[in-house]
């Protein structure tokens, strides 16, 4: 998956607040010849989940001004179907479904249906970014927030769905984006999640 590096570093870039890195990686994904103006965009789409909507506007504005860009309306992305969230949210959490959707009911039913509707039907049902990409992204950007518990799921979610060990060991020196604590603590799950 060798497209995960850039995608990563777009990534870390924009969580970072790093605007040279973001527009050099913008840059390198556009001239590649594998990627294109649709997966940069698909990226900081994802990335709104762990970074928030004003760093992706921002980026979004950084990169439109610095390459020319117009509004999006030329960008085509993948139906979305927020009521097939529920799907979605199953097939990355497996066996953990249920216990995860029911703890989102007690923590707060509006935020269970904005993640149901928003984060699994929308924004993961409309992008071009496989399954295993989408779970390798999310592991990693909840590592960086410190949210383990989550990392934690996403993490089972990679091994469930053919990530191995070293993949997702990988994945955290693939970009300079985590802190050795928070590297330590990520091998840590991964180690603790493969065994489990």
């Amino acid at each position: 998956m060798t497209r995960l590096t850039p995608i990563f570093d777009l990534a870390a870039a924009l969580h970072h607040g790093d605007d040279e890195r973001l527009l050099r990686v913008s840059r390198e994904l556009l001239d590649s010849p594998n990627s294109n103006r649709a997966l940069l965009h698909d990226v900081l789409r994802l990335c709104h989940l762990f970074c928030g909507f004003p760093k992706v506007v921002r980026a979004l504005n950084l990169i439109s001004h610095q390459f020319g860009f117009a509004q999006a309306a030329d960008l085509v992305a993948p139906t979305a179907n927020p009521a097939s969230g529920r799907e979605m949210f199953a097939e990355v959490y497996g066996t953990d479904t249920n216990p995860v959707l029911e703890h989102l009911q007690q923590v707060d039913p509006l935020f269970l249906e904005w993640v149901i509707e928003h984060a699994y039907g929308t924004t993961f049902g409309a992008t071009s970014l496989s399954l295993l990409e989408r779970e390798r992204l999310s592991s990693v950007a909840l590592a960086a927030c410190g949210c383990w518990q989550q990392a934690r799921s996403h993490i089972r979610a990679c091994l469930r769905h053919g990530a191995s060990e070293s993949d997702l060991l990988a994945d955290l020196d693939r970009v300079a984006w985590l802190s050795r604590e928070q590297k330590d603590l990520a091998a840590t799950c991964i180690s603790a999640e493969n065994q489990a």
